[in-house]
């Protein structure tokens, strides 16, 4: 799922993660996390589970991984955020090993920072493509409101699932859901 929401607005999203995994017990995470330490990003996704997923894996760059932290999260690193080909062949060696697996792709702009919109297009379809294979789920999070209308367009096609958080909906619900018609 494509989540779309202002890096503005502070949500707490641990119900909206807690939908892309059915048994947190069994769950299988894959990250891509180019904003924090890989061990931050653990420790998140074990609260909002509940517990230690069954197998985790981050990929992130060197500057980012700090020390080990007493965790079983795997940490693989990429020289650059830029280097998206790398990213994808580290995420595709776990898709390919765990069944079911989850990605998760947090703050694409930090992404559009450093890579141009091919480029990220073409490593959330090699993921997204890899992930319908072998039955998993994705998050995507995306600031429509720092890229233009047809990056954000185009990206949504690669997604099974928009999700887009609007904090000024008059009826109560700040989160609205769209499918892709198969």
């Amino acid at each position: 799922m494509l989540v779309l929401r202002p890096q503005s607005d502070t949500v707490d999203d641990a119900e909206l993660k807690r939908t892309l995994v059915d048994d947190p017990t069994s769950a299988s995470l894959v990250g891509v996390s180019l904003s924090e330490p890989p061990s931050a990003w653990y420790d998140e996704w074990c609260s909002t589970l509940g517990c230690d997923p069954d197998a985790a894996a981050v990929i992130t760059t060197p500057e980012l991984t700090g020390e080990a932290g007493e965790n079983d999260v795997i940490v693989e690193t990429v020289a650059a955020p830029s280097n998206l080909t790398r990213s994808g062949v580290k995420a595709t060696t776990f898709l390919s090993r765990w069944d079911g697996p989850t990605v998760v792709v947090e703050r694409l702009s930090v992404l559009f920072q450093c890579a141009d919109a091919r480029d990220i297009y073409e490593f959330l379809h090699v993921v997204t493509t890899q992930l319908r294979a072998s039955s998993g789920d994705a998050q995507v999070d995306l600031d429509p409101t720092l890229e233009d209308d047809r990056t954000v367009e185009r990206l949504e096609g690669l997604f099974d699932a928009v999700v887009e958080y609007d904090a000024g909906r008059g009826d109560g619900s700040k989160w609205t859901v769209r499918r892709r018609r198969s």
